[in-house]
C-alpha cells in the first residue's frame, strides 16, 4: 500500500528546502495559474487556494505512496485551515511546499504553505487533517507502526 521515501526519493528543490531546516525534505508542487482560477478582480479566487493545497497532497501521495487502486489510499481528509496573507495574480511564479507537522493516534497534519517561487512571498499558510482510513472496510484505523515511522521522518 505505501512504501519509505528512501526507496523511490525524489529530491526536493534546493530553493524550497532553504526555507526549511536543511534536514527535511519539503513535497514542492510547482502551481500554474490558469484564468478560469481568477475572480472579477483578476486574483486567484479564494476557493481555488484549497485545490492547490490538494495539488501538493496529491504531490505527496505520487512521490511517496505505492497507490493502485483508490482503495490503496491510506487517509481521508478531514479538516483544512488557511490564512490568506496575500492575493496571487497572474503570472506570479508559485509553488505548493507540504509537509508533515504533526502525528497522532490516527491522523496527522500537513502543513503547506503556497508561495513566491522567485522571491519566497508567502500568500497562504494552511494546515489539512488526514485520518488513517481502510477504505475496503470503511473505518478509521490507528496509524500503523512502519506508516507512523515513515511520518516522523518527514516530520518538521
Amino acid at each position: 500500500m505505501w512504501h519509505h521515501p528512501a526507496a523511490n526519493l525524489v529530491a526536493a528543490d534546493p530553493q524550497a528546502k532553504s526555507l526549511f531546516h536543511p534536514s527535511v525534505t519539503v513535497i514542492v508542487t510547482p502551481l500554474q495559474i490558469r484564468f478560469n482560477d481568477m475572480d472579477p478582480m483578476r486574483r486567484v479566487n479564494n476557493s481555488t487556494y484549497s485545490s492547490y493545497l490538494e495539488l501538493g497532497r496529491l504531490d505527496f501521495c505520487n512521490k511517496y505512496l505505492s497507490i493502485t487502486e483508490l482503495e490503496d489510499i491510506p487517509f481521508v481528509l478531514v479538516r483544512i485551515e488557511m490564512d490568506l496573507r496575500k492575493s496571487l495574480r497572474p503570472n506570479t511564479s508559485a509553488r505548493v511546499c507540504t509537509w508533515v507537522s504533526r502525528i497522532g493516534k490516527s491522523s496527522w497534519d500537513f502543513s503547506a504553505r503556497i508561495e513566491g517561487t522567485e522571491d519566497g512571498q508567502i500568500y497562504i499558510e494552511a494546515k489539512t487533517v488526514q485520518v488513517f482510513y481502510n477504505y475496503r472496510k470503511d473505518c478509521s484505523e490507528n496509524i500503523p507502526p512502519d506508516f507512523r515511522s515513515f511520518l516522523e521522518q518527514e516530520m518538521l
